[in-house]
Parts: C-alpha cells; sequence; structure tokens
C-alpha cells in the first residue's frame, strides 16, 4: 500500500515502533497543546541541522538537498536550562523542585542582581522581579506543570525552549554549583509534552520545500521576521542566560554551541500531496501584516488544521473523496438539514480514518509484532481519530465540544487562517471563487455545488434538493462579515478581502 511509504526513505522503520505512529507520521500525542505544536516546528526551523550519514551542517531553516529522500537529519537545539529555571521555578508546582534546582535557582537570582547597574539592593530586587513577571507573562502552557515542562511563546528566538523532564534519579546526585551537569542532567529526549506533532509540520514543510524550492528564502524571510519582532526579549533572555553561565563556569565554546541533539523522525509519503497547497497557504498567511502575537495564535490554529487535513488525506485511499461538510452554524442562518448532512459526513470522516487502521494493522502485524489486536487497534485510535477530534475542538473546527452529533464548522480563528492563507494581502475574490478555493484547498463543503459534487463521487448522502445549502453559504457570508473579511457590492455579489498590508519581499 503506497500510504505505508515513509519519507525519509531510509527511516530505521524499527524505530516505529506503533501502528499509530506508522500510519500518521512520528508521532501525534494528546498531551501536546495547541500552542505546543507550532513552539517545537519553530524549535526544529531554527535549530542547527545536521546529516548523519554526511555530517553535513545546515543553518537555515530549511534546507534543499537530495540527500534527505535518503538520509535522516538531526537538528540541535539550545539548552537554556539557566533561563527556563529562573522563569517558570518559583510558580511551579512543589514537584519536581529538586533540592539542587531550588540552590540553583537562589544563586542566579544574586547573581542576576549583582549584575544590575545602580540603584540600591531593594531597586535591583525588583528590576529582576519585573523581568521575571515580564517573561513568565509569555507562558505558553495554563496547565500545573513542573518548572522544567513548561513553555514560552516564541517572543524571540532565544524564548523557544526545548522540553525537559527533571528524572528524580538524576536530580539527586550530588552536584557542584560550577558544574555544568546541573543543566544537563535532565531528560531532553522523552517527548512527553513536546511529543513531535510539530517536527511532523516541519517535516512536511521540508519535504515540500525539497520538491518547490523557490518558497523556502521567503518563508525563512518571514518566520525570522515573526519570532524577531521583539529585539528587548533576546536583550533580556541572553541577560539571564548569560549571567548564569558565567556564574556556572560554562567554558566559551560551550557556551557558543550550548546544544543538544534530536533526531527527526519520519511521516507517510501520502502527506505530499498536501505539498504545493501547504507552501502557499504559509506564504501568503505569513506575508500579511498583523501584530506578531495575533499572528502567532493564528499560525498555531493554522499548523492543525493542516495537520488534520495531512491525517485524513493519509487515510483516504485515492477512490474515497476527501470532504469536510461544513456546518457553519451561524445563529441566524441555522439549518436543521445542513446538520443531519454534516453529522453524516464527519461520521463518514471517522469510519475512513477506522477502515485505514485496520488496513495498516493487517498489513504491518507480523513488522510491527502486534500480539493484542484490540489493544494495538484502541492505542493507534487513540493517537488518530480521537486525537482528531480532540485537536478540532481545540481550534473549533469541530463542534460540539461534548456530547453527540459531532460535525465541522468554522471558529473565527479558523476563518482568519483561511482568509489570509488562500486571499493575498491587500487582494480580494468573490464569494463563490473563495467557498471553490476552500473546497480544492481542505475539501470543505459549504455550498450547494459542492456538494453536488460529492454526491457525484458517492461520498456524500444523495439528495434530491440541497437548497438548503444556501442558507448555509449566507451563513458563511455573515460570518467573514462579523470578522471584518466580506463587502457586500450588490444583492447578488460579495467580495471576500484580506484587508492586512503585505508584508514586503
Amino acid at each position: 500500500m503506497r500510504n505505508m511509504e515513509m519519507y525519509p526513505a531510509n527511516y530505521d522503520k524499527t524505530m516505529v515502533k506503533s501502528l499509530q505512529n506508522r500510519l500518521f507520521g512520528h508521532r501525534l500525542k494528546p498531551g501536546q497543546t495547541k500552542n505546543e505544536y507550532m513552539i517545537e516546528f519553530l524549535q526544529v526551523a531554527f535549530a542547527r541541522k545536521e546529516n548523519l550519514r554526511t555530517q553535513k551542517s545546515y543553518d537555515c531553516m530549511f534546507p534543499v538537498d537530495d540527500s534527505f529522500n535518503e538520509d535522516i537529519l538531526v537538528y540541535h537545539p539550545q539548552n537554556r536550562m539557566g533561563l527556563k529555571r529562573f522563569i517558570f521555578m518559583p510558580k511551579s508546582k512543589l514537584d519536581g523542585k529538586a533540592k539542587i534546582d531550588i540552590t540553583a535557582y537562589d544563586e542566579c537570582i544574586r547573581e542576576l542582581e549583582k549584575s544590575v547597574e545602580g540603584g540600591n539592593l531593594n531597586a535591583k530586587k525588583n528590576s529582576i522581579v519585573i523581568v521575571q513577571n515580564l517573561l513568565a507573562g509569555f507562558n505558553a502552557v495554563n496547565q500545573n506543570r513542573a518548572w522544567f515542562a513548561q513553555s514560552l511563546l516564541p517572543i524571540c528566538q532565544e524564548a523557544i525552549l526545548p522540553e525537559s523532564l527533571g528524572v528524580k534519579s538524576l536530580r539527586k546526585l550530588s552536584f557542584q554549583l560550577c558544574d555544568a551537569d546541573i543543566d544537563y542532567k535532565f531528560e531532553f529526549n522523552k517527548y512527553t509534552y513536546m511529543c513531535r506533532g510539530g517536527e511532523i509540520y516541519y517535516l512536511h514543510l521540508l519535504c515540500a520545500i525539497n520538491q518547490y524550492p523557490e518558497y523556502a528564502p521567503i518563508i525563512d524571510r518571514r518566520l525570522s521576521k515573526l519570532v524577531g519582532s521583539f529585539p528587548q526579549f533576546t536583550y533580556l533572555c541572553n541577560f539571564v542566560q548569560e549571567t548564569w553561565d558565567n556564574y556556572i563556569q560554562v567554558p566559551f565554546e560551550e557556551k557558543e554551541k550550548r546544544e543538544l541533539s534530536k533526531r527527526l523522525g519520519a511521516i507517510p509519503v501520502s502527506f505530499s500531496k498536501r505539498n504545493q497547497y501547504t507552501l502557499s497557504e504559509l506564504k501568503e498567511f505569513l506575508n500579511s501584516k498583523s501584530h506578531p502575537f495575533e499572528k502567532m495564535e493564528i499560525f498555531s490554529t493554522g499548523i492543525i488544521l493542516q495537520m488534520l487535513r495531512m491525517m485524513y488525506i493519509a487515510a483516504a485511499t485515492d477512490t474515497e473523496s476527501n470532504c469536510w461538510v461544513i456546518d457553519v452554524n451561524c445563529k441566524e442562518y441555522e439549518s436543521l438539514e445542513t446538520k443531519k448532512a454534516a453529522i453524516l459526513a464527519f461520521n463518514h470522516n471517522e469510519e475512513v480514518i477506522c477502515k485505514y487502521l485496520y488496513r495498516g494493522l493487517d498489513e504491518l502485524r507480523s513488522e510491527l509484532n502486534i500480539s493484542d489486536d484490540q489493544d494495538d487497534v484502541d492505542k493507534a485510535a487513540n493517537d488518530s481519530y480521537r486525537l482528531f477530534r480532540k485537536l478540532g475542538k481545540a481550534i473549533g473546527i469541530i463542534i460540539p465540544s461534548t456530547g453527540p452529533g459531532m460535525r465541522f464548522t468554522l471558529s473565527e480563528d479558523v476563518i482568519k487562517f483561511l482568509v489570509l492563507s488562500i486571499i493575498p494581502a491587500r487582494k480580494m475574490d468573490t464569494l463563490d471563487d473563495f467557498i471553490e478555493h476552500l473546497y480544492q484547498h481542505f475539501g470543505m463543503v459549504i455550498a450547494p455545488e459542492q456538494y453536488r459534487r460529492e454526491m457525484e463521487k458517492g461520498s456524500v448522502k444523495r439528495l434530491g434538493d440541497v437548497s438548503f445549502l444556501e442558507e448555509n453559504k449566507k451563513a458563511f457570508a455573515q460570518k467573514l462579515k462579523d470578522c471584518g473579511f466580506l463587502r457586500d457590492l450588490s444583492d447578488a455579489t460579495a467580495i471576500v478581502e484580506n484587508p492586512y498590508e503585505s508584508e514586503g519581499e
């Protein structure tokens, strides 16, 4: 089965031990939050990459090299445990606060106070607290985690902190405060929260850019500008980490290299069906000029939307439709018929993924040494269509949040991403053309015309009258208008426009 092929082709499949990892990438897990997909993706993009076979090093985000289809890449994010400890230790839960880390935190605060110029001791203490609270205000994870398992929003490149776990046996070791191991005796490769979801998206883009290399420079520049929007945060993060490095006497050459090593996984070759769409969407989205924090929020939604689409395309065979019937669900234009059609279509979507799991089980049982069919399928279901539901609800493309009647819809953030990723900055499209573009890019069925096409394919329930979807189309127009993206030129013509300025080439 073609869907079982992996990118890169020479990836050691013995490292992929579960059915879900083999079918949907290495790997998606329920513990990863929406923001962490984006953070992990940016971590890989900004890190130095290295070809394991040739030892060739790459500093650019998306290197173009024919060898990537065959060879495995590793990436080297920066270890900044001193910064992470400084930001998250005070307000984190007690579990995980090893005695050595409490001591290290106290020493770091004292060293930072010494480094502040001018003022008395109280003024210096207040300055450090202000810096601490400022950075902690950009915490990306609103969950009760230990300090070492928390993350910052990517307010600057230095704030993109790799996941770390404070293994108790390692943290009980006897450290001297001048020992650099105090920051390295953590587990950096467990993937408990940053569990490779962002890596999957990076591999998809890397595969796409190696097919369409003309996209590499513009996406590289736009991501660099987005994350580099606030150079003052770079200064503050470096101030904290470098003060700590100097205190624990990290040699200069190690300070320059402060790197970890992580191996990239693999994704299904079938994800490549979205290569050009994903690149064009990302290019247009990044080129729309908006506030960096707003852009990051919408971008994290867009990453998950694109990944959900890749998951479904991986599961659908060439003869199956990949449409998503959308119940726009606008109060003024509610339609029971649309709701029923959307529920039926959503159930069909889940059936497609379930069939894919069982096809994969039949083909990969011996290779993956699967002994308990039901147990392995249940685990795969948790990390595929059940995860699909969780992520879809998190970004507002699946409703309701609880209870029966699940179906696709469009939240405000999803609509923003769709408009900014399909319509270029300061450009416009007719409502009908935009709905058609959504159908082509994401298989979204909103209006009667697209539903009729899906009836011809046999992928949706055949109905004699689909005029009820005209109300759905009006509901979509109203939501676009509420978001500031639609203008009525006449009774018959509506224009969808991207009102944002271009970032410029």
